[in-house]
Parts: C-alpha cells; structure tokens; sequence
C-alpha cells in the first residue's frame, strides 16, 4: 500500500489517454478554460511529455494528466509507457489520488486502426478490470459529422471495440468541443471514489519491474516480434550482400545504408526491452527520498504545508506549461506559500 494515501483527498489527478489527434490536448483546455497546453490540426503529436494541469472542478483541486499516445511516430512504446508508470507509480506512492480515467476516440475515424488496436489494448491492461468503472470512454469531433453517421460509428464502438470495458462499469459519452461538455464529464469522475490502477498496484505493491507488468509485457511481447522481423531482414539483406558483384558499387551501397537503418532499428527494439527491465517503484521511491532528504537539513520538509510538497514532487515526474501558473500559484499562496510557481519550484 502506498504511504501517501491518507492525505489522498488534499489533491487528485484524473489520466486523460487517446491515440495521437484523438483531442486529448483540447479537450484539457477547454476544461482549464484556457490555451495551456499544445493544439494542432494535423495527426502529428502535440504532446511529446506528460504534462500536468491543475484545475478547480467544484471544491476539488485536480490535475489533468496530459499524455502522449501509444501510436507516437517519435518515441516508441516502451519510452512512452515507462514515462507514464514514473508519474504513476509516484503519485501513487505519495498520496496523490487517482479519480479516473478519460479515454478519447475521434468519431470521425470510419474504422478502428491498427494503431488504435493497439493503444487500447495497452490502455486496458494499464487500467485493469478492477479500474474500468472509472474509465470515461470519450468520443470527440462530433461537429465534424452528422448525427446518423456519428450514431452509426458510436453503436460500432459500443458493441464491439469498448464492448469489454462497458460490460465492467465503464462510461461512454460524447465531448461536444464545448467547455460545459468538458465540465461534466469531468465532474462525474471527480465525484467517484478513488481507484488504483492495475499497473500502480503491480509496480508499488507487488514491486514487479515494468516487463512483469501486465501492460509492460504486452508491450515487450510486442518489441520481441519486431525484433525477430528485423533480424530476418537483416540476415536477407546479408544474403544479397554476398550475391552481389564486385564492379555492382551503387547497389552496394543502397545495401549497406539499408543494413546500417535496419540495424538501427534492432538495436532501438533491443534498448525498449532493456527498458522494461527497471524496477520503476524503487527508482521513483530512491528519488523522492533524496529529495527529501535534501531538505530536512533546513527542516522545510517538515514546515511546508502538505499541498505545496505534493505539488514538488509533482513537478519532478511530469511537466507543467506555462499556461498553468496562475492557478498553481494561487493554490500555494492558498496553502500559504508566497511565491510564484517559479520561485517554489527553483528552491523546492
């Protein structure tokens, strides 16, 4: 059991997770009710890093987890879902309430992707069974489609790709691109009791590394096929290096930049699987503690007010943009902390 979770009320995040485009970004800004995180309007990702931004839903103080999705075209898999396990298992360990999980699906995708296949296959073993009732599965752009079309795809999605999560408590509903939209769904989660996710209780109460992980060895069952098709073409490519002729320079080196990329990439899938081998629990744990330890000299650990030193451990794990310090810093000034964000963050 984590040691924070007593003061698990003071602050709480809600995980909002989509493939890349899906609207993730927007939809926390409309929430914030500001532009504090990245948009775009073409399918490349805008959020390269999980970043946290707080907001106010009713008397709670929340933070909105913005992450990167499983189909990113930069940062592959195993980078991605050890990023989210770090914060994961951090607040976990410190107390940090989790209130649920917002999946976003575009309506406006004709059919289920390979990719999309995939991100949510990832995403139900990081949630677990025991988790879903907390999951909100979110379908986004519905100004971009009739209702008899969005209708059509949204009783697809209900009866056969979010058939398993419903059937285990999960909720289905539209975000309207409208920042009342955005408010009650994320309300109705605010008032749910707090869950733990499947993969939280894997890696800090079982103390399993990430590849023991339900999620973490679907991932590496994954990096294993990926590499025994790159030593295949590897071994092709070799074979065609020893049949071509000697006089044969221009093919050759096509060959050799070919063998140079694919080696590239087996070496990449070799250093996901090493990856996954970390005991995430114990290197956010050695972390937090030596952080605290910094502080206990000047006795300032044990005089802050707990929201300002959740907020600092935070702040170590995930990133906060810019946009979000006007909230933070009236929630420190609350807490009786009389420095900017900046300030508080540089002398934490």
């Amino acid at each position: 059991m984590a040691q924070g979770m007593a003061h698990q009320d003071v602050l709480s995040m809600i995980l909002v997770m989509g493939v890349t485009g899906a609207g993730k970004s927007f939809f926390i800004n409309k929430l914030a009710g500001a532009d504090v995180v990245k948009t775009g309007s073409t399918l490349d990702p805008c959020t390269a890093n999980c970043e946290a931004v707080p907001v106010e839903i009713g008397r709670s103080k929340v933070l909105l987890i913005d992450t990167p999705g499983f189909d990113d075209s930069v940062r592959t898999d195993s980078e991605i879902l050890t990023e989210i396990s770090r914060l994961l298992a951090a607040f976990y360990q410190e107390g940090v309430s989790l209130k649920g999980v917002i999946y976003i699906h575009r309506i406006t995708d004709i059919r289920y992707a390979g990719s999309q296949v995939k991100t949510l296959n990832i995403f139900k073993k990081i949630c677990g069974e025991l988790a879903l009732k907390n999951v909100f599965l979110v379908s986004s752009r519905w100004h971009e489609v009739d209702e008899a079309q969005g209708a059509s795809r949204e009783q697809q999605l209900r009866e056969k790709f979010w058939a398993y999560m419903l059937g285990h408590g999960s909720t289905m509903t539209r975000f309207y691109g409208t920042r009342d939209s955005a408010i009650g769904i994320a309300s109705q989660l605010v008032s749910k009791q707090n869950i733990i996710l499947e993969i939280q209780r894997e890696l800090v109460d079982e103390g399993k590394t990430l590849k023991q992980t339900t999620a973490g060895a679907f991932v590496n069952d994954d990096i294993t096929e990926m590499k025994a098709r790159h030593e295949e073409e590897l071994r092709e490519i070799e074979h065609l290096r020893q049949t071509l002729r000697d006089n044969d320079r221009a093919m050759k080196r096509q060959v050799q930049l070919e063998w140079q990329r694919e080696q590239q990439r087996l070496q990449t899938a070799q250093q996901d699987q090493e990856r996954l081998r970390r005991d995430i629990a114990a290197e956010v744990r050695a972390e937090i503690e030596q952080k605290k330890e910094s502080k206990k000299g000047s006795g300032l650990w044990k005089a802050m007010p707990l929201l300002p030193s959740l907020l600092g451990i935070v702040e170590m794990f995930v990133g906060i943009p810019p946009g979000s310090t006007s909230m933070l810093t009236s929630w420190l000034f609350d807490s009786g902390i009389g420095e900017s964000v900046s300030q508080f963050f540089a002398n934490f």
